[in-house]
């Protein structure tokens, strides 16, 4: 509880801070302006919270008295943005009144700084009215990025850091404290960055958490030493210090945890911090009563007693060593009393996640108490949490330390000192660094070896792939030639031995007449094998009549229905690409005519773009891909449009016959048309 003398005393030490530092002659002829009290609060709040409040009131009756209205607007906004600052942990109903006024301003009035403060205010307001759960955490996260995103177009340092500090805590908060490490990193290079003592104290005190949850110890309290320092004067370095104490304890070293706990308490008492001294008062007490310093811990608990006259607040580490030391003095029923206030009052909801081990601690005292069905239920209780739970570090001290996020201090010291805290702090950074470093070099290496294995796999069955085309590729040509033999030989050879043994036997009055006949039919035979082998109307009007003629000769039972549509094909090809493409034509309507039992067939050659494509269809009993057996035929198609560096795709279904799609890519380099 804060009493009034403690605000006019604080009032005076500000204002006995603030006069020697401005210029003798501007004492004498004018008060602090307006702006000077806003950049003093901005500060200040972090030291002497009362006093700022007592400035901020004095700066907005000074507003008030201006006579440029658009200048007064200006003011008023940034008055409102810091009284909402202070209001948060104390009124979050005004401070969100206030916030709102100030937005509304910056909304048309940009500021990058200002909307930065006023999207992390945001959040910090979102989680304090959502007791911190882990909804009100993942809603808050957002504004921090949108905070983040303002921050990052000012030039000022501070204003990402302390940013990034506040999504660093607020992740911890949400047990993400992989993420929290990642931000605490930014947070640390821009607090270093800026040079600002506040900023950098709050950065080494985030890396000395997160240090002390990964198990690094030797790296925690080197950190949280450096935040003590950095630290020194702000109005809640006691907090900072408590923390530290008790990670002290934690790594056993409790003569030293001792010293800074009495340190913590000492600064409590001198900034009437009442609350929190009765805290520290309870874990000196405990340490006093784990060691048998039986004294000790009655002088600590006096201690307390004498403070809950003033301040009746009660906290559960409190009630459960009144307990304990009841149950030290033999009163068992003063004890039973402080343990029923304590589970009555406190279920695991209002714990913090370090402060589940009181339920061990009301679990032992029960037990020696001879209650074994209450200690049963609450060892039960602590061990269900404890695998439920991570643990957190104390979230009491977090929620204080909140108020530091938006305010800064200057403060002077030598070079030396902070150079040589530097090179301290860049070597550790240097070192995880490395390791970070090292880690994604094996990754690549990893990924690397594991890529070229793949491609080289690819690669042998690509080969093994175009040996079999090309295989199949001979294979056809030797079965053309074959077939051409034969139709020279049985065909053409024939008839030609015929005409010869004509030619010198038959004397008959016909035989030149007969020889004529002979030699016209052996013409036309030599002219459709010609054809065959190259026909004459692809080479001399082009793909699109070479293809309508084939189905014209192709398809010559009226039983089944043949048609054609074109688009766009009136220029010629490249022979290659003609010659290929009719011959895929020539294998796929020979397929239709062997294996389909079609009724329908249609033919589409199109020209689109760059891409010259051909559609064979038929409406015939198709197959199933299980079915599917790739002969020489669909094989040699395969590789003529591999040839062609074009696509095939074949859609087949007994119910719905087949469909064959080809797309080439198309060369402009013949504008010639055809026939």
């Amino acid at each position: 509880m804060k009493t009034k003398n403690i605000h006019i005393w604080k009032f005076i030490i500000l204002l006995l801070l603030v006069l020697p530092v401005r210029p003798a002659q501007a004492q004498k002829n004018s008060p602090l302006s307006i702006s000077e009290i806003h950049t003093l609060t901005e500060t200040m709040v972090n030291y002497s919270p009362d006093s700022t409040l007592a400035l901020l009131n004095l700066a907005s009756h000074k507003i008030d008295l201006l006579k440029d209205k658009k200048l007064a607007s200006a003011y008023r906004a940034d008055n409102n943005l810091r009284m909402a600052d202070y209001w948060v942990f104390e009124d979050i109903k005004k401070a969100k009144e206030y916030l709102s006024r100030s937005h509304d301003y910056y909304k048309s009035n940009v500021n990058n700084k200002r909307l930065a403060e006023i999207f992390c205010l945001k959040a910090q307001i979102i989680k304090l009215e959502g007791k911190v759960r882990i909804e009100a955490i993942e809603e808050a996260l957002p504004y921090f990025d949108t905070a983040l995103t303002y921050a990052l177009l000012q030039d000022n340092p501070k204003t990402p850091a302390f940013i990034y500090y506040e999504k660093a805590i607020t992740l911890q908060q949400a047990e993400r404290w992989q993420e929290s490490l990642e931000n605490a990193f930014l947070d640390i290079q821009y607090a270093e960055l800026s040079g600002d003592s506040l900023s950098m104290a709050m950065s080494y005190f985030l890396m000395g958490r997160i240090y002390n949850y990964f198990g690094f110890s030797d790296y925690s309290e080197p950190y949280i030493a450096k935040a003590i320092s950095y630290g020194d004067g702000m109005f809640l370095l006691f907090s900072v210090i408590h923390s530290y104490a008790n990670i002290l304890l934690e790594n056993g070293k409790t003569e030293h945890a001792l010293e800074n706990y009495q340190l913590a308490l000492k600064i409590c008492l001198e900034k009437g911090r009442l609350d929190r001294a009765k805290v520290i008062h309870t874990s000196i007490g405990q340490v006093h009563l784990r060691e048998g310093n039986f004294k000790l811990a009655e002088e600590a608990f006096f201690a307390i007693n004498e403070l809950h006259k003033v301040e009746k607040s009660e906290f559960p580490n409190s009630l459960l060593f009144s307990a304990q030391m009841h149950h030290y003095w033999g009163d068992n029923i003063a004890t039973l009393n402080s343990l029923k206030k304590l589970t009555e009052n406190y279920s695991s909801t209002n714990f913090y996640a370090s402060e589940i081990d009181i339920y061990k601690g009301v679990a032992d005292l029960y037990f020696q108490l001879n209650l074994p069905e209450k200690s049963s239920l609450f060892y039960k209780k602590w061990g269900t949490l404890k695998d439920s739970l991570q643990t957190y570090s104390s979230r009491l001290q977090l929620g204080e330390l909140e108020k530091m996020y938006f305010n800064e201090r200057a403060k002077n010291q030598t070079i030396t000192r902070k150079n040589e805290e530097l090179k301290e702090s860049r070597s550790t950074q240097a070192t995880m660094g490395v390791l970070f470093i090292t880690l994604i070099v094996i990754g690549v290496w990893v990924t690397y070896f594991i890529r070229m294995k793949g491609l080289k796999e690819n690669q042998k069955l690509k080969f093994a792939l175009k040996t079999k085309q090309l295989e199949q590729l001979m294979e056809v040509q030797e079965t053309e030639r074959q077939r051409i033999a034969r139709e020279l030989h049985d065909g053409i050879g024939q008839s030609l031995a015929a005409l010869k043994l004509q030619l010198q036997f038959d004397e008959a009055p016909n035989a030149q007449q007969v020889t004529m006949e002979r030699v016209n039919a052996l013409c036309k035979e030599v002219r459709t094998l010609s054809h065959q082998m190259m026909p004459l109307v692809l080479r001399e009007n082009g793909l699109k009549a070479a293809i309508e003629q084939l189905l014209k000769s192709s398809f010559t039972n009226p039983e089944i229905e043949a048609d054609m549509v074109t688009h766009n094909v009136d220029l010629r090809l490249s022979e290659k690409t003609e010659v290929h493409l009719y011959r895929i034509t020539q294998e796929l309507i020979s397929n239709i005519l062997k294996h389909a039992n079609a009724t329908n067939v249609g033919v589409q050659l199109l020209l689109r773009d760059d891409t010259m494509i051909l559609i064979v269809e038929d409406n015939g009993i198709g197959y199933v891909q299980e079915d599917k057996i790739e002969g020489i035929g669909i094989s040699n198609i395969y590789s003529r449009v591999e040839a062609l560096s074009g696509r095939m795709r074949i859609r087949s279904s007994k119910e719905n016959g087949t469909c064959v799609h080809i797309a080439i890519p198309y060369s402009h380099q013949s504008n010639k048309k055809t026939a």
